[in-house]
């Protein structure tokens, strides 16, 4: 994080900013990142082999 005594620090007038498209930004970004979270999960999910079904299928 830039700090207001850092030289590249650039102060931007409230006029200029638009605080809706800011917010707006931040919502798809977080809805972006819930979905890769969702789906790595269910990737995640799918990798698992039960014991049970492997043993199940030898004969003795």
């Amino acid at each position: 994080m830039i700090h207001i005594t850092d030289k590249a620090f650039r102060y931007t007038p409230s006029v200029h900013t638009d605080l809706k498209k800011k917010f707006r930004r931040m919502a798809q970004e977080k809805r972006a990142a819930d979905e890769r979270i969702k789906a790595a999960e269910a990737a995640l999910a799918g990798t698992v082999v039960a014991m049970a079904n492997r043993r199940s299928s030898i004969k003795s």
